[in-house]
Formats: structure tokens, sequence, C-alpha cells
């Protein structure tokens, strides 16, 4: 009896010991600011930089995109080309029935003050306008599919460019119930406007794009967290933030609810558990809660090719967080992020699988800080018009007008359906293979 009761003793106070080590080392563990004076410590990434390793780190990363197929204009933004030589000509473009509309976004960016489409782009000979009587006279014609309405002409101009626009992912195209069909928007178009990088007009919510030269040649952690936005409050306390106000999309929340059962998962707007409404997720209003995150969860509201948008853009890459990305595959993301810059949900064979290695990144400040190297020699753009940033699309329509093949072009329905047809573009279930072998991007 005595020896069983001396054995039960000694499990007692190893299990009391242990649990006094799990507690002191979380203490210090959640109490670790990840700051610059803690990066003091760690020693350098690598050997001293010379501008021809930059220059070469650049060449490597757009070689890959050397076979694309792009528009001129597309060239030079995913391409790194340089600017072609503006045309001396003059455009009108008419943005039939919703110019009103789209200059809230495009020229007030959600705000009260209009802003200069021209200002900072390579082109200023185009004149916009609303006016829908002036159809048959514009040189290019912008069809914002939304609405779902198309023009209803008998004879249309054959100079004019009739260009589709669309900023949404296939399966939320349309925000009414009655829209056209893919073979009804057969054979109208002559370009396309679309975040996609093979789209006559490009207009991503965001880009990668190469610094001239490093931000520093000595490549330490304690100067690749200077570059960081938000470091200096980011805590170990706040892991991992997504901020939602569309709580309808059955399968990103299924997939935040899984997650959240293996990681904690701070949400806020009004998909948070009490429903706050002062970081609202929509257009005009910065959620400042979320920069101290060191992670971001970028759940998009299909998983599509390329739809990228500014939840990866802005509200990760932009307040120094590392996206956890579940939207378009992971080919997609590689080919268009920088380099080592993510964590994809693809890589992972459960949400416990991913939470396992997210608490291991974070324990690590050098792993940490590996996701940020590339901010020593790119940099990501947000072009999108939320939050008060600046939107490109207008500037675009310009210099595609400029830059462009004048040679004509028309939209048949196979056309069509490489932008709009979910079943080539868009899985639930992340069949990568179906979708690779129907559509041809980036080959």
């Amino acid at each position: 009896m005595a020896n069983l009761t001396s054995c039960i003793l000694k499990i007692i106070i190893l299990v009391l010991m242990n649990l006094l080590i799990f507690v002191l080392y979380n203490c210090n563990y959640n109490e670790l600011h990840v700051t610059n004076r803690y990066v003091m410590k760690l020693k350098t990434t690598g050997k001293q930089l010379k501008p021809e390793d930059h220059n070469r780190i650049v060449e490597e990363y757009f070689s890959k995109r050397k076979e694309w197929k792009t528009s001129m204009l597309g060239s030079i933004l995913f391409q790194n080309q340089t600017h072609f030589t503006p045309s001396s000509k003059s455009y009108l473009i008419l943005i039939w029935k919703h110019w009103h509309w789209l200059k809230n976004r495009h020229v007030y960016y959600f705000g009260e003050k209009p802003h200069d489409p021209f200002k900072e782009c390579n082109v200023n000979n185009c004149q916009f306008t609303g006016k829908d009587e002036l159809l048959d006279t514009a040189d290019a014609v912008v069809v914002h599919l939304q609405r779902g309405l198309l023009p209803n002409v008998t004879q249309r101009n054959p100079r004019q460019r009739w260009i589709f626009l669309n900023d949404e992912a296939p399966p939320h195209v349309y925000s009414v119930s009655e829209s056209p069909s893919i073979p009804q928007l057969a054979n109208v178009f002559n370009w396309s406007m679309t975040y996609r990088t093979d789209a006559d007009v490009p207009v991503p919510y965001g880009r990668t794009v190469a610094l001239t030269k490093p931000k520093y040649l000595d490549p330490s952690y304690t100067n690749i967290a200077k570059l960081v936005p938000n470091w200096k409050i980011k805590t170990r306390h706040n892991l991992i933030t997504v901020l939602m106000s569309h709580c309808s999309v059955s399968h990103r929340m299924k997939y935040l609810n899984t997650l959240k059962k293996y990681i904690d998962v701070q949400v806020h707007g009004r998909c948070s558990e009490n429903q706050e409404i002062v970081c609202p997720g929509h257009y005009t209003s910065n959620c400042e809660k979320i920069d101290q995150y060191l992670f971001y969860l970028v759940l998009e509201n299909a998983m599509c090719r390329q739809y990228m948008t500014e939840k990866l853009f802005y509200n990760a890459y932009e307040k120094g967080a590392i996206p956890i990305i579940r939207g378009p595959p992971l080919q997609d993301c590689q080919a268009l992020l920088p380099p080592n810059s993510f964590i994809h949900v693809d890589n992972f064979l459960t949400p416990s699988d991913l939470a396992v290695e997210i608490i291991n990144i974070s324990k690590d400040d050098k792993k940490l800080l590996s996701y940020h190297l590339w901010r020593n020699h790119f940099k990501v753009v947000n072009e999108h018009g939320y939050f008060g940033t600046k939107s490109v699309h207008l500037c675009r329509l310009c210099e595609a007008m400029n830059y462009n093949d004048e040679r004509e072009k028309i939209y048949d329905e196979d056309d069509i359906r490489l932008f709009f047809d979910e079943d080539i573009l868009c899985s639930t279930q992340r069949n990568s293979t179906k979708l690779d072998s129907q559509l041809v991007i980036n080959k």
C-alpha cells in the first residue's frame, strides 16, 4: 500500500512539474512581442548582396512568365516589359449605362473627393463619358456585366472596340437573376477587361512589382523586420485573423469553423461572434484592428483561376501579415505572388495539419521573417480602389487603347467560356488537374 501511495505521489509531482514548465513557457511565449529589439539577436540571413544579385532574383522571377499569353499591355504589367510609345490619337470611351456607378469606385475611391485617373498614368489621351447617345461614335464601349445588360443595336460601328468588364469570379458575375447566357455573350465583344493576366485590359486587384534595387544590401533579419508593415505591434497573442462581412458563403464558413477547432482564428466584421460592425470589411473602412496579427486567413468567396482580391493584397500583404490562402489554385499563387510569401491550404491534407504548421512557424522569428524576405526585392501594389487605395481601371483602359494590337478580334463562344464557365475555371473540390486540362493559361 505504501509503495502504491509513493508511486501515485511521484506521478502527481511529475504532472505538476510538467504543467509548471508548460505555463512558464507559454507565458514567456505569449508575452514576447515580435519587435526589432528582439530580432537584433538574430543572425544575418546570408552574405552581403551585390546589385547583380538583385537583378538575378528579379530576372528569375519574371523568366517564368515569358510564355504567358498576354496583350501588349499585359506584357508590361506582368512580364516586366518596358512601356511602348503612346498613340498620337485621342480616344472617346463610353462606359455604357453605369458610368455614375463606376465613378464612385474608380474616380472617387468611395470617398467625396474625385481623383485624376491619369495621375501617374503613362497616357492621358482618353476622354470618358456616360452619355449612351454616343454609342455609335465612341472609340470604345465598356459594358459592365454585373447588371446583366447588353446594348441592343441593329448595326455596330466596325471601328469600335466593345469591351466586357468583370471584377468578380465566374459564380458571382451578375448581381441580377435575369442575366445573359454564355452563348448570348458570344460574338459581341472584341476585348476583355478582367483581373486575369490574359485579359486584353488586365485589372487585377493587386500585382507583384520588382524594385529597381534592393532595400538593403545586408539582408539581416533585423533589416527585413524593418520592411514589414506594423511589425512592431504584432504579437503572438494575435496569431490569425480574418475580416468577413458576408457570412452566407457556405464552403468558406465550413472551412473556417473546422480550422478554429485546432487553432484560434479571430474573426472581425459582421461574421464575428458578437457581430461587431466597427470593421465592416467593405470598401471605405480600413480595419486597423487586424494590423497586429501575424497571419491573415484569405478566404475568397470562390475558388477560381487567378481570382485574388483585396483580401489578399490589402488585408494581408499591405498590413504585414503572412497570407494563408484558400481560393485560387496553388500554381496561380506561385505564378502571381511574391516568392515564398504565402501559405496555401492545398499543401496540407487537413486543417489540423495546417494549424500545426502555423504554430511551428509562429514560434520561430526566423521562420516568420523568411516569409517577408521578398520585401527586399519586390513590392505588392494595390490597384482596386478599396480602402482609399488607388484604382487604375480607367488608366488601364486608356493604356490598352494606346498599346494593344489594333487588328480585328472577336470573342466567340469558346473564348467566352474561358472567362465565365464555372466548370472550367472554378472548383469547390480543388480539382486542379481538371482545371489545367480545360484551360491553358500561363503555359
